[in-house]
């Protein structure tokens, strides 16, 4: 890691990537990378993991639920400030990062609709705050979650991404991470301390975003300044398709809390969270590989289209066997898994879980053959046309369902939801010419046979 005050780091940066040839280097900075990650893997994900057992047992489940509630809808303000930047912001500083003055521009374009969005953000808050009882009775739950969007906004995880500097990632966000878990065990014991729950998990948002951003601009030498109409406008017209897939994918991973929570109340919202929260755990798995191996990918795409496909085919077979065991485990083992980690009185999780099971391995696939296949291809319109079908038919189905059975119809929506993602990039990867090798030789055992 460099020095704060050191020159900002060119292509290949470290000294130790100053030796050798150019393809040993990137791989030495992937698997630096992918490493990285999951370091972060650990403090981002197993710590919440370790948490969240002690939140519903000491919450119950009624309060949990409220806070799970809260929180679901502050993500779609997450989903806004975002606006698909950690694809096509990443994608741009990966394909320029060797001219300094071009990054300093997309970060500047960036931070300064991102501020925008957050400030609209908050007047539609404040505006459905006012409007509808729900939320006004529990205000200050959706205020404090509100100040974790802030935090998102402001940390530049798209920028360490796009430069392949995923070890300031794993430091800065663990730490905090840490800090906040640290402060949840401490402070918070009953039901009453529900409120004070959301706000310490909040501040520590803040806390990584303020000092990502600092280290950004101070340690890369970064230069702020004014960006221009043009700039801001070509930043806008290039996130636009993939904040659609962004907002798309929300409607069916963060909505089913919402819509549970809605229509059956903040118990079955806390069931449906708990075995939610359980699953992501494990989809959390094949994070570090996605967000490591997407300017990899968008670098190999530039040089050669074959040797892309090549990587993208092995990544495949190493991240869908990788998520398939865990996913089997906790289908066949589901009734004794889920009070281990919740309690007896999370009994309402389990079918909940049988559900959603299998969830890693579909997001595995789709992650690889939509996100780190379709868009360093150009095909980010088709990837959006595929998540906005599947997410509004998971609105519909889980509108109805969850009036009828909780809980368990959320779960149920989730399922056909990821199926019909990954069914969809299937077919439109073969209508645009995309084979992977590793599917090319099934095509072909298949006709042989």
């Amino acid at each position: 890691m460099m020095p704060l005050g050191d020159p900002a780091p060119q292509p290949g940066g470290d000294s130790s990537e100053r030796t050798g040839t150019p393809g040993a280097i990137a791989r030495r900075r992937l698997m630096d990378n992918i490493l990285s990650l999951y370091a972060l893997l650990g403090l981002y994900y197993l710590i919440p993991m370790a948490v969240l057992p002690y939140l519903v047992r000491v919450l119950g489940m009624e309060m949990y639920g409220l806070v799970a509630f809260a929180q679901s809808f502050a993500q779609y303000f997450t989903t806004l400030t975002d606006y698909g930047f950690n694809y096509s912001a990443t994608r741009s500083i990966a394909q320029q990062r060797e001219d300094h003055n071009s990054v300093s521009k997309i970060f500047c374009s960036v931070y300064l609709i991102k501020g925008v969005l957050t400030l609209v953000g908050l007047a539609i808050l404040a505006l459905i705050v006012g409007l509808i009882s729900r939320f006004r009775s529990e205000w200050l739950f959706f205020v404090a979650a509100y100040l974790a969007v802030a935090g998102n906004a402001l940390f530049p995880m798209w920028y360490y991404q796009g430069i392949e500097k995923m070890r300031y990632i794993s430091t800065i966000v663990g730490c905090a991470r840490i800090l906040a878990a640290a402060m949840l065990f401490v402070f918070v014991h009953r039901p009453s301390d529900a409120l004070l729950a959301i706000w310490i998990q909040s501040a520590g948002a803040v806390l990584s975003g303020l000092i990502g951003f600092f280290l950004a601009v101070r340690g890369f030498r970064l230069t702020l300044r004014w960006p221009s109409v043009a700039e801001l406008k070509s930043m806008v017209r290039d996130g636009w398709h993939l904040f659609l897939s962004t907002a798309s994918i929300g409607l069916y991973t963060n909505t089913n809390v919402f819509l549970v929570g809605a229509l059956a109340g903040n118990t079955e919202a806390g069931y449906f969270s708990a075995a939610e929260r359980l699953l992501r755990g494990i989809q959390g798995l094949i994070v570090p590989v996605i967000q490591a191996t997407f300017p990899h990918i968008n670098a190999l795409r530039v040089q050669s289209r074959e040797i892309a496909l090549r990587f993208l085919s092995r990544s495949l077979r190493w991240i869908g066997g990788l998520t398939l065991i865990p996913s089997a485990i906790m289908f066949l083992f589901a009734s004794r898994v889920t009070p281990l980690c919740f309690g007896q009185g999370a009994g309402g999780s389990i079918p909940v879980v049988r559900w959603i099971a299998f969830l890693p391995v579909l997001s595995a696939i789709s992650n690889v053959l939509g996100v780190n296949t379709m868009i360093p291809f150009g095909l980010d319109r088709q990837f959006s046309r595929i998540v906005l079908v599947a997410g509004v038919v998971n609105v519909l189905l889980a509108s109805l369902l969850i009036r009828h059975f909780g809980a368990q119809g959320g779960g149920a929506s989730i399922l056909v939801a990821e199926v019909i993602v990954v069914s969809g990039i299937v077919i439109s990867l073969q209508r645009n010419g995309i084979h992977l090798p590793w599917f090319r030789g099934l095509a072909e055992q298949t006709r042989t046979r």
